[in-house]
């Protein structure tokens, strides 16, 4: 991804956070919104997003139907995380571009930010390493096991690796812009569809050598 002009910090505290401090300190062009300001703006060329982290960000380690929506939008990280509460490889698969923990150092902070307005991700070399590795192995599950076979739709074997990777019902409606009540009929017929009584008995037919 190209490098990006301009840093947005979603907010609504009116005091100047420490991040957008962290920010001026670094030279970046930034600016602090609020998110109903922010709802109405109507160029976000080459804006990169920071929203902050509260306790309604986070749906057990999955992430809230505002930020995903804000997500789809502009390119979106999460600062002032809570880092039991907030699981890095799940901000991956949501398409965060990184997360800054409350506790981090200032310098490091600078750094974090730095290196997303230069285009690149951050977050760890070890979660990236597990994200591709979990990555490739469902794409392997997904090449071998369900692929082949025409018994689940396109649709029922997206949901069907969604919740392998342990998505509820809610967030997978978010990440495939559906409604629930919609997830809900998709994953019932799958459950008939590979005999399954649960997620469980599901995601062990994926794991399972399909004939």
């Amino acid at each position: 991804m190209e490098r990006f002009s301009r840093l947005i910090l979603l907010t609504d505290e009116t005091a100047q956070l420490s991040t957008c401090r962290h920010a001026i300190a670094a030279g970046i062009d930034v600016e602090q919104c609020s998110l109903s300001h922010f709802s109405q703006l109507r160029h976000v060329k080459g804006v990169l997003a920071g929203y902050q982290f509260s306790h309604e960000t986070s749906v057990k380690k999955g992430f809230s139907t505002k930020l995903l929506s804000i997500s789809r939008k502009v390119p979106l990280f999460v600062f002032q995380a809570e880092r039991q509460l907030i699981e890095p490889s799940r901000a991956i698969f949501a398409g965060l571009r990184g997360v800054i923990y409350h506790d981090e150092q200032p310098d490091m902070v600078k750094r974090a930010l730095q290196t997303m307005m230069a285009g690149q991700l951050y977050y760890g070399r070890k979660v990236m390493s597990d994200t591709l590795d979990s990555l490739f192995l469902l794409r392997e599950q997904s090449n071998r096991r369900i692929a082949p076979t025409t018994l689940l739709t396109d649709q029922e074997q997206r949901i069907s690796m969604l919740i392998a990777e342990g998505a509820r019902n809610k967030e997978i409606a978010d990440q495939l812009q559906i409604s629930a009540n919609t997830v809900k009929v998709h994953v019932s017929a799958i459950f008939k569809k590979t005999n399954s009584r649960n997620r469980t008995e599901l995601v062990r037919w994926l794991q399972e050598p399909q004939n």
